[in-house]
């Protein structure tokens, strides 16, 4: 199997939101730099929540992800402006991959969710659930949010048969293997 490399994408529509969030926070913080130098009224948690809304902002916009298939791990990268991380999974370790739907609570006790999505990126949220060895034998639930396009999503399915499916699919399995 030769390497599959899929890089985040901006969508016009994310990015004008994004711009225009950034903005507003921006016209907030000089607004409150204007009140502490200009009219003498120090605010220091007013300037200190924006500062960090913008940066968090920025952040969120100029993260890259790429998520690169080899032929034992799956590896997801993120590059940003606190650096870069990288995350390998064995495929081995992977037992569910499906499309993110938000709930309150779940059924599934997940130890670590990661979120290798970008901001910008139009595409549907999809979750990696996998194991790690813990502590004492027992083993732990971790995620990856992602966002792959259709070839990623193919190629996942050919290397894991079975395994890209609903997420009802997925907790049934799980939780059939834990009570065996």
């Amino acid at each position: 199997m030769e390497k599959l490399v899929v890089q985040s994408e901006a969508s016009r529509k994310n990015f004008i939101v994004m711009t225009i969030a950034v903005t507003a926070f921006t016209v907030f913080v000089i607004f409150s730099l204007y009140k502490w130098f200009v009219l003498n009224l120090f605010q220091p948690l007013e300037l200190m929540a924006g500062v960090l809304v913008l940066f968090v902002l920025v952040e969120r916009m100029s993260a890259k992800y790429t998520y690169e298939m080899d032929k034992k791990v799956f590896r997801l990268t993120k590059r940003g402006l606190l650096g870069n991380v990288t995350h390998e999974v064995p495929y081995r370790d992977i037992f569910g991959v499906y499309r993110y739907k938000p709930q309150l609570i779940g059924v599934l006790k997940f130890r670590r969710t990661y979120r290798f999505n970008s901001a910008l990126d139009g595409r549907d949220v999809w979750t990696l659930a996998y194991t790690v060895p813990g502590n004492k034998g027992k083993t732990q639930n971790r995620r990856f949010y992602f966002k792959p396009n259709d070839k990623l999503l193919a190629a996942l399915q050919a290397k894991l048969p079975d395994k890209v499916m609903p997420e009802e699919q997925v907790i049934k399995d799980v939780l059939s293997k834990e009570n065996d």
